[in-house]
């Protein structure tokens, strides 16, 4: 389901331990992210590169660190929501 939404060039959005699934789909690797803090080895690993920040936004990809964040991560996917398809998802 995830897989489709990326390859379909539309925003994806996670939050907490979210990012654990872009992890095993393969959506993080060379890609800005950020997640709760017990998974950031688990995305370092899958090739994501992890920030300590409130909201991390890449492409069309957007992270967050806990349900503290949701005001900052709701107005960031919002935005991505309204720029519409990220047709060029170069990985870093």
């Amino acid at each position: 389901f995830v897989e489709s939404f990326w390859s379909a060039k539309k925003v994806v959005g996670a939050i907490c331990h979210a990012p654990w699934l872009l992890a095993e789909t393969g959506i993080v690797r060379g890609r800005r992210v950020t997640s709760y803090k017990s998974i950031k080895t688990d995305v370092i690993n899958a090739g994501g590169l992890w920030e300590d920040t409130e909201v991390v936004t890449d492409q069309g990809l957007v992270s967050s660190r806990n349900p503290g964040d949701l005001d900052a991560f709701c107005d960031k996917l919002a935005e991505e929501i309204r720029e519409g398809r990220h047709d060029r998802r170069v990985a870093a």
